[in-house]
């Protein structure tokens, strides 16, 4: 029923006693209090003290203040135009409430004309004091407003009540809920309109007359969901949907990406039960765009394009255009198409960058945030409290479920390398994770693998990780490695298979590269200086190095140290048929040779001479073996004749150097780079020495001959991918072997050679 009212305000009244003008104000609460009270019967909820809006425009008060009048501040003239509005507003009530009831008994043009009214843009919309004035009536009619009304109500949420002062925006928070607490099915519009208000999609179709900052109305819409959320306990339930629903392309604008995700992230901040599905909707969207981003560089790669330029390479300008754009735009008038396609490829990539870099630099930022209000709560045990605890585990599950089983993610895994650096307890959980992963022969071979690869990344590059840890790491991946050795190697037909035998390879390489970083704490403590030398080795290739605690002497100089008793059984494993030093990648393969003969610990040089001699067939079969070295050999272009091809183990090392520059920092003292001091200055020239005549003969391909009854086919030499030049040493080496088999574009980025020929063939036509 409308509500009625008498005038029953006078001056004389008002004069009196405290006035809160009771006639012409609707009693309300705020989003903060709860509590809502709605003239004339309806709906009223009360549990603190009341906070009454006035209607008054005459009276700009927010209204979180009540108004006090006295007889001194409240003239005839504006009892006057109190009264006014008064009668106003009972006329639109009572218009409202007829409309309603005129449509269920079939007359819907009062209704049509209401809604009309409500969404009106021509000649000119409805000013804000007349559409409060609508909001105050239509909420005097909330029980009339159940689902046949579902028009009148969109027509209510398409207001632009996010640019108006602060009393429009009470009434209209008090407006919706109001709604929701009386009709439940106009919880999943409300909540979808607020969600949208978070896009970019979403413009106010009026002018912002007050000015109110893009930051302003994101807070007033937080403000309106928190609101709602706290009203409806299910309503979590149905506002995840829409979240999800609402996320930008990621063929969307950067600002798109960085305004939803930041906003939905402070969603989970007032919405706790959300927290572990916001995270991880909103890691797999950037892990998506992180993959796009590899797909670009090898779709560069693939039209025979080198690329040179690292994005993160210059300094940018204030607009955030850096020497790429430049450079592009002087050929931007190429008649080429080919170099027009890849430069849109190039701003495309650089594009997605950004978009990466910002998302990334949002999510580091908020968890820092949380563990930072968490530092003061208790602890047990020396491990962090429990909501730390709680979020590690979050991010641990999306982990195994999403980033490990992505083969070409690039950066996003970095956000689990952030937060595990908090406590060793996570790095232990997160280790024994993967070790999991990899022993568990139940699990997919490709995630085997894959969690061989993060476990030798993490291992090389957590700078955090304790001697402890790496000692535990390599007592697991040696034991297994050993295992399979023991289990396989049992006769003289046993061929290495990088298909059949993924997960050992994966293994065995995974130890080599943790070799290469960790070496100095694998050396045990007290270890002593004896003479030695590399003429000194056994019929396998393998230096007499200390792995048992013992000292042996040899005839020349050197220092033999005390390794870890992990280590022990790496002589048996590349000496072993299944030979892990042919099927690992040459990159990781030489660094290791190079790095163990410095330190004097293994001496594998021989092996690799043997090694640069055999051909792995894959998909062999009786028909192509022993037809000669034509039959099974390799033609000039590296492609093997008769389905016989150079197999090599295809994997990634994860925690490759961070490159994005916005987010670079949560990076900071917790990586681990790569540092070369293992050998001698006075020793350095003569393997340098030794490795590039290595290099050079491997390089050469000459054919040669193998015992063909191991290995069952005719093998002939094959090139390696990449040669060390004579001056690449230390960094620069490690860097090129570790770039250039890693998933991750090499250090230079988004600038093509291709563009920089253009340039030239266009300048020496000048």
């Amino acid at each position: 029923m409308p509500v009625s009212h008498s005038p029953r305000a006078t001056a004389a009244t008002l004069s009196s006693k405290v006035a809160f003008t009771p006639s012409l104000t609707t009693t309300i609460s705020s989003p903060d209090n709860h509590n809502i009270s709605i003239t004339g019967g309806h709906r009223k909820r009360s549990s603190g003290s009341d906070i009454l809006t006035t209607a008054n425009s005459l009276m700009k008060r927010s209204i979180s203040t009540p108004v006090m009048a006295s007889a001194s501040m409240v003239s005839s003239e504006q009892v006057a135009d109190f009264e006014r509005l008064r009668q106003g507003q009972i006329m639109m009530t009572t218009y409202i409430s007829s409309a309603i009831r005129e449509k269920k008994q079939g007359n819907p043009v009062p209704y049509e004309e209401l809604i009309a009214q409500l969404t009106v843009s021509k000649p000119a919309p409805l000013t804000p004091a007349k559409m409060l004035q609508w909001i105050q009536a239509m909420s005097q009619c909330i029980s009339l407003l159940d689902k046949s009304c579902s028009a009148l109500i969109d027509a209510m949420l398409q207001i632009d009540w996010a640019i108006q002062d602060d009393v429009f925006v009470q009434n209209y928070l008090s407006f919706l809920g109001n709604i929701v607490s009386a009709h439940a099915f106009y919880v999943v519009p409300i909540q979808s309109m607020l969600v949208r208000k978070f896009t970019t999609r979403s413009r106010p179709t009026t002018d912002n007359i007050l000015m109110i900052s893009r930051e302003q109305q994101f807070e007033r819409v937080h403000q309106a969901l928190k609101y709602i959320l706290s009203l409806i306990p299910t309503g979590p339930t149905s506002l995840f949907p829409l979240l999800v629903a609402e996320f930008p392309h990621k063929r969307e604008s950067i600002s798109a990406h960085i305004i939803f995700v930041k906003n939905i992230l402070r969603v989970s901040e007032y919405a706790p039960v959300l927290r572990a599905q916001i995270l991880s909707v909103v890691i797999d969207r950037i892990i998506q765009v992180d993959v796009e981003i590899q797909v670009e560089l090898e779709e560069l790669e693939d039209s025979d394009t080198e690329v040179v330029h690292d994005f993160d390479a210059g300094d940018e300008d204030e607009d955030g255009n850096g020497d790429d754009e430049s450079v592009l735009d002087d050929y931007s008038g190429s008649d080429s198409d080919d170099s027009d396609a890849m430069e849109v490829t190039v701003l495309n990539i650089k594009e997605m960058t950004q978009k990466l870099d910002g998302m990334l630099f949002l999510v580091f930022s908020h968890l820092k945030s949380y563990v930072e209000s968490c530092r003061d709560l208790p602890t047990s045990d020396g491990q962090p409290p429990v909501p730390i605890q709680q979020l590690f585990f979050v991010l641990l599950d999306i982990f195994t479920k999403t980033v490990l089983h992505t083969f070409k993610s690039r950066h996003t895994q970095f956000l689990h390398f952030y937060y595990i650096s908090l406590s060793n307890y996570f790095s232990d959980i997160f280790l024994g994770t993967l070790g999991q992963q990899i022993l568990d022969k139940s699990q997919p071979q490709v995630a085997r693998v894959a969690a061989a690869a993060y476990m030798s990344s993490f291992v090389a590059r957590a700078k955090y990780l304790d001697v402890r840890q790496v000692g535990m790491v390599v007592d697991m991946l040696g034991g297994f490695a050993l295992e399979t050795v023991e289990r396989v190697d049992t006769g003289s037909n046993v061929l290495p298979d990088a298909d059949r035998y993924a997960v050992f390879y994966a293994a065995v390489q995974a130890l080599l590269y943790i070799f290469c970083f960790r070496w100095k704490v694998l050396v045990i403590d007290g270890a002593s200086k004896v003479q030695g030398g590399k003429d000194d080795f056994d019929s396998a290739g393998m230096i007499v190095g200390c792995m048992d605690g013992t000292s042996e002497q040899n005839t020349e100089k050197s220092v033999t140290r005390q390794w870890h008793t992990g280590l022990a059984c790496l002589q048996r494993i590349v000496t072993s048929r299944l030979n892990p030093l042919k099927i690992c990648s040459s990159n990781v393969v030489k660094q290791f040779a190079r790095l163990s003969n410095d330190l004097n610990f293994m001496y594998i040089y021989p092996i690799l001479e043997q090694n640069k001699k055999i051909f792995i067939p894959r998909n062999y079969n009786a028909n192509t073996a022993g037809n000669g070295s034509n039959g099974g050999g390799a033609n000039g272009n590296g492609q093997a004749n008769g389905g016989v091809l150079p197999h090599e183990l295809e994997t990634f090392f994860p925690f490759d150097p961070y490159r994005l520059r916005q987010s670079a920092p949560f990076m900071q003292g917790i990586y681990q780079e790569w540092e070369d001091d293992s050998g001698d200055d006075e020793d350095e020239d003569e393997d340098d020495d030794e490795y590039d005549e290595y290099d050079e003969e491997e390089a050469e391909g000459a054919e040669g001959d193998v015992d063909q009854e191991e290995y069952g086919v005719n093998i002939v030499g094959r090139r390696s991918s990449i040669d060390a030049d004579e001056d690449d040493t230390g960094e620069q080496l490690m860097n090129k072997s570790i770039m250039a088999m890693s998933i991750s574009p090499s250090p230079a980025h988004f600038l093509v050679q291709r563009m920089t020929s253009i340039a030239t063939t266009t300048s020496r036509k000048l």
